[in-house]
């Protein structure tokens, strides 16, 4: 274990806008920065649990260009040169790609533990003896290793793991059969009775030159300029190249590109508890109640409130006073320029707010 401690790197992608968290979570500000959880954003908290793992130099973060000084802001243990901005977006991909290229310059032999910045995650000491086995057994046997989440209910929004027989060398780990990205309704109901699937949590660990073998086999386009990007960075044309990188790559999910190619990876239960905060129930879910049931929380502390007989709402509030009379499982965000009002049922529908919006040109409030 000792050997691999010190080959082990941690990825962090940071660029994703976070539509659903909207109106705290904006294009300039998106979900991973507001401060919902105890006066820490998501990715304090990923960045947390990545220290855990590594010491700061081993931790990289993938972002957008337009977030990279807001993430050395925030996150100011990990090294600024460890900051990598990408100019566009081009989904997950090509972003685990320039990671992996950052590290294996650093270490040819490194092993990537790769975390997003919008998880939830208890208890922490489970999830960081789980992910140090996933990223011994990413050393020790040069496959892909992926930690799946037990399903709670069919899942179309979520991609499904197969594993369920063990994996020959080691029978704490499983043999991984296949991805299947976001299954319609009939098969998410199939897979979740049949007790052999997990939800794909991107909860990936593999060696930073597997990956970009793979690229090359199964997502050529994707992989094209990796090459010259290797031979880059370091250089005074490193950022020259890392641009048409961009501009020449497809957009394109790391689920597509690579992971539904496979047909032998490792998976290991996830033994923790997981959630991607896809919606603002599930803030409510995960936040401190008061004795109606009320979370009543702020991006700078808890807001002015006085219910009368409101119950299991939350309540996210700015400056002004907020008072509610009857009001019972329901989502109240108030911000300066924007408020939402939801039943907690209807959160997903948020996206919908976000793509209207969009479409009648009200940019300013995105």
């Amino acid at each position: 274990m000792e050997e691999v401690q010190k080959h082990t790197y941690v990825l962090i992608l940071a660029g994703g806008g976070g539509t659903r968290l909207w109106p705290q979570s904006r294009e300039e500000f998106p979900k991973q920065f507001v401060k919902l959880f105890g006066g820490k954003s998501l990715l304090d908290l990923t960045v947390i649990r990545a220290k855990k793992i590594v010491p700061p130099s081993h931790i990289f973060i993938a972002t957008s260009a337009k977030y990279a000084s807001l993430v050395n802001s925030e996150t100011k243990i990990v090294p600024k040169e460890n900051i990598i901005a990408e100019p566009i977006r081009r989904d997950t991909a090509l972003a685990h790609a320039i990671g992996a290229a950052y590290i294996l310059k650093k270490d040819p032999q490194a092993v990537i533990v790769n975390l997003a910045s919008d998880h939830l995650i208890s208890p922490i000491e489970v999830f960081i003896s789980q992910m140090k086995k996933a990223a011994q057994a990413a050393y020790e046997f040069n496959h892909v290793v992926t930690v799946g989440i037990q399903p709670k209910f069919p899942h179309t929004g979520m991609g499904h793991i197969k594993a369920y027989k063990k994996w020959k060398e080691n029978d704490q780990l499983l043999m991984g059969e296949k991805f299947v990205e976001k299954p319609p309704l009939p098969s998410a109901k199939k897979y979740t009775r049949s007790g052999k699937y997990f939800w794909n949590a991107n909860l990936y660990v593999y060696r930073a030159a597997l990956y970009l073998e793979l690229l090359k086999k199964h997502a050529p386009k994707t992989y094209a300029m990796l090459p010259k990007v290797l031979e880059a960075i370091g250089t005074d044309k490193e950022n020259e190249v890392i641009r048409l990188a961009f501009q020449m790559a497809p957009t394109i999910s790391i689920d597509y590109a690579v992971s539904e190619h496979l047909t032998r990876f490792i998976c290991i239960a996830g033994k923790f508890s997981w959630s991607d905060v896809g919606d603002w129930n599930v803030v409510w879910q995960h936040l401190p109640k008061d004795g109606a049931g009320n979370v009543i929380e702020g991006p700078k502390g808890k807001g002015e409130y006085i219910g009368i007989n409101s119950e299991n709402n939350l309540l996210f509030l700015d400056k002004k006073i907020v008072a509610t009379v009857g009001l019972k499982d329901m989502v109240v965000v108030d911000t300066p320029d924007a408020l939402l009002i939801c039943p907690k049922e209807h959160a997903q529908g948020v996206k919908l707010i976000v793509q209207t919006l969009k479409a009648q040109q009200l940019t300013k409030y995105l």
